[in-house]
């Protein structure tokens, strides 16, 4: 992120807009939400969930393999695990008015993309916790949108920062984590991949988003201090 001081604005819908600093804490508590809630289903459905075969959607079916010893039946993991996605969509959307504000003030088209990147990528990850894998179709796709959103904003966003000198470095690293995530994926839709379920390309995918994520949050709640 290209960093310059905030600037005070008498306009009011600037006041809706959450500091740089509630903004960097929402955006490292709202992943960790969402990876607590996933870590917790996973071990409620230890006798089921496979990282090769299963993805990790499966854990927020009511009806997957949730019984006794495996055997299809409710569950009980599939409220915590959805709830997760929903709450880390809504608590993370004041990270991304943030950048949108600061980068409107910067005059930077592709940090605004990034922003707003990043509210549709938030959008669909409730969606994801909304319509589970019992929806049908609708989940796919909601899915899909989720993880096209957030490695382009990652795309994206380490582009604008390439272009700054302040930030070249940082940017080449947040391109290159969003070239993996993006790489993951690919593999994953060809024979070569090792797996056949998507749990791995998921977590691979999210794990590298927030290497970048996080760094980029404190970066910014270091600019709302100043």
């Amino acid at each position: 992120m290209s960093h310059a001081k905030e600037t005070k604005s008498a306009c009011p819908m600037r006041r809706l807009v959450p500091s740089s600093r509630a903004a960097a804490i929402a955006g490292i508590v709202g992943p960790l939400v969402a990876f607590i809630g996933i870590a917790v289903a996973i071990f409620m459905s230890a006798s089921w969930f496979n990282w090769v075969n299963s993805a990790l959607s499966d854990l927020g079916h009511p009806y997957m393999l949730g019984g006794s010893g495996g055997i299809p039946g409710l569950n009980l993991a599939a409220p915590i695990f959805n709830l997760s996605l929903i709450a880390c969509g809504l608590i993370t959307l004041p990270l991304a008015f943030r950048i949108i504000v600061l980068q409107r003030d910067l005059k930077s088209i592709l940090g605004l993309l990034g922003g707003i990147l990043l509210i549709v990528a938030e959008v669909f990850l409730i969606g994801i916790g909304i319509f589970n894998e019992s929806a049908g179709s609708i989940h796919f796709w909601v899915s899909v949108g989720f993880f096209v959103n957030i490695l382009l904003f990652g795309l994206v966003y380490g582009i604008m920062m390439m272009r700054a000198q302040k930030t070249r470095l940082f940017g080449v690293y947040t391109f290159m984590l969003a070239f993996v995530s993006a790489a993951i994926w690919i593999l994953y839709f060809t024979p070569l991949k090792p797996w056949s379920g998507a749990a791995i390309p998921e977590v691979i995918s999210a794990v590298a988003t927030l290497a970048w994520v996080f760094p980029l949050c404190i970066r910014l709640y270091r600019q709302g201090a100043e």
